[in-house]
């Protein structure tokens, strides 16, 4: 990925003027936690007194006013995010993201593989690791020692997976994800141009799905275990320790902390954060941040003991009827 474009470039494609050097090499777009010096990146309203301590090539925003100086911005009218779709298509367009995969994929001989496997360019497997029958790896794949990857399994391109990691039967991993915009004309698709990483010794059990990241990465920390049938969105990153049990959705951009469990059934909004030693009860419905430290449930989640006090008052209210 050597192709890059201009900020005037980019402003003037979206139609946007623009605070900076015209001629300022951008070679990708992330998220403002993970910007450098050589890409775009954006800011949420909510998030924008971050901005003095993002080190980005160039920053779409909607403010104008009270900028930090000697920086390069493109503004925008809108929330940055509207620009999204149009800013990734532009890159790929223009080649930016154009990677190469003409490299065969090298399995290690001490590998084990079943019937109807199938591995694409500039994919690693390493030694020590079983894919049994089915499995699909796709393109630029890195898989690393002593692994088990089950039946059936979807590993998508530009995904990372650690050594002791074991990936259950009918699984995608780093899948396309499902972010849209809602425009005037319908809902389009965002292009996708992130990945997924999965540190050494994670356990995923059956038909779990983890989508690839729309512009970063999809992370899931080392010693967590997630069961079968868990969703988990674009950009979500799980800590490490965390033990998420069957049927848990965790929607994009939402964040997980250190020794974090989650039981049966319950679901992270988006861009929510739970945070370190929190206890998720079943069927529990996070809707906002969640200090650490707590146990929680209901919905909308609250600390449990007071759930309780909220259901007994509830209960006594149809009684007395």
């Amino acid at each position: 990925m050597n192709n890059f474009v201009t900020v005037g470039e980019l402003a003037d494609f979206l139609g946007c003027p623009m605070i900076g050097e015209r001629n300022k090499k951008i070679f990708g777009i992330s998220l403002f936690q993970d910007s450098t010096d050589e890409t775009l990146t954006y800011i949420p309203w909510k998030d924008i007194n971050k901005i003095n301590d993002i080190d980005a090539g160039a920053i779409l925003t909607r403010a104008s006013i009270g900028l930090p100086i000697h920086r390069n911005y493109i503004i925008t009218k809108h929330e940055p995010y509207e620009m999204l779709a149009k800013t990734i298509q532009f890159l790929i367009d223009r080649k930016v993201y154009e990677f190469s995969y003409n490299n065969k994929p090298y399995i290690s001989p001490m590998c084990k593989i079943g019937n109807y496997v199938t591995i694409g360019n500039n994919s690693v497997v390493d030694e020590n690791t079983e894919l049994f029958h089915g499995v699909v790896i796709g393109r630029n794949v890195k898989i690393g020692k002593n692994c088990r990857i089950g039946s059936n399994t979807v590993i998508g391109d530009e995904t990372t997976i650690g050594d002791n990691t074991i990936i259950g039967a009918c699984c995608n991993i780093g899948v396309e994800n499902f972010e849209y915009q809602q425009t005037n004309n319908g809902w389009i698709k965002i292009p996708v141009v992130g990945s997924v990483l999965i540190e050494d010794c994670v356990e995923i059990g059956g038909n779990v799905v983890i989508e690839k990241g729309t512009i970063g990465k999809t992370i899931i920390k080392c010693n967590t275990q997630i069961d079968n049938l868990v969703q988990i969105g674009h950009e979500v990153k799980i800590g490490t320790n965390c033990h998420i049990v069957a049927c848990v959705a965790l929607a994009g951009w939402s964040e997980i902390g250190n020794n974090v469990t989650i039981y049966g059934q319950s679901a992270v909004c988006n861009s929510a954060k739970v945070n370190d030693n929190v206890v998720l009860l079943g069927r529990t419905g996070v809707d906002k941040d969640v200090k650490e430290n707590q146990i929680v449930s209901g919905f909308p989640a609250q600390e449990h003991k007071q759930e309780m006090k909220f259901q007994a008052y509830l209960r006594k209210l149809f009684r007395n009827k």
